[in-house]
């Protein structure tokens, strides 16, 4: 456990990022045996819509107390992601720990003209920071298959291993904060099937509208989500195979 804790004090550097893990570290400890029997009562409730908007609001403004509400009252969400990985011989405490890392950075890095909700942009977050301490320290092969669904997130998305697996930290938010890419990916958006092309519009709020869900893009096309899980992800191992052409 202590080189866990000692792993995650040296990546983050920041004293004030150390406080915060420090403390929900603590948090989770003292209540060490609630998580165990699937409860989270002694945790923050999670914001509602109109105080997340708020704490984003001055948290874009450099205010760090704000910042540490959006952390403090996303560790539920931490604590279940981490759960899915408990077939892996890692504690669950320590799942959290890393889990709480992938937050941290979902934190600092969400923008909120990005179109995508907190929660979704950070559960990924968390997924990838967790997969990438799997296999960085190669304790145990996952076994789940690249197309087998892991879970749910919290809007009801099918999450594949492939959805969330990276090969470097945040490589994902670095593709696509690049306009030059951004206005790429559009382009080939437009050469897709009207089919195709219409999920993708409707999953990622593009031409302005609203971003949906699986769940909903399913029942407004009348057909069944993992169709449009199989439809999503064959789309974007297309895409990625673009920005990967055009970046070397």
């Amino acid at each position: 456990m202590v080189w866990i804790v000692y792993y995650i004090l040296n990546y983050w550097r920041d004293k004030m990022i150390r406080k915060v893990i420090q403390k929900l570290l603590n948090i989770f400890f003292r209540a060490k045996q609630v998580f165990f029997v699937g409860s989270t009562d002694i945790l923050p409730e999670p914001l509602t819509k109109d105080m997340e908007q708020y704490y984003l609001e001055l948290k874009a403004e450099g205010d760090v107390d704000a910042k540490n509400k959006l952390i403090e009252h996303n560790l539920r969400l931490v604590v279940f992601l981490a759960k899915k990985y408990e077939n892996t011989n890692i504690d669950l405490e320590d799942l959290v720990s890393i889990g709480t890392i992938g937050l941290i950075k979902a934190i600092n890095t969400y923008k909120m003209d990005k179109n995508i909700k907190l929660a979704t942009y950070a559960s990924r977050c968390i997924d990838n920071e967790i997969l990438m301490f799997l296999r960085k320290n190669k304790r145990r092969r996952c076994e789940v298959s690249f197309e087998e669904s892991l879970s749910f997130d919290m809007d009801g998305n099918e999450l594949h291993l492939e959805d969330v697996l990276g090969t470097e930290p945040d490589i994902v938010t670095r593709e696509l904060e690049s306009e030059v890419e951004r206005e790429m990916l559009i382009e080939e958006i437009e050469k897709l099937d009207p089919r195709d092309k219409k999920i993708m519009v409707l999953r990622y709020g593009l031409e302005k509208k609203e971003e949906m869900t699986q769940k909903d893009v399913a029942e407004l096309l009348g057909i069944s989500q993992s169709y449009i899980s199989r439809i999503e992800k064959k789309v974007i191992r297309k895409l990625k195979s673009v920005v990967k052409a055009y970046k070397y």
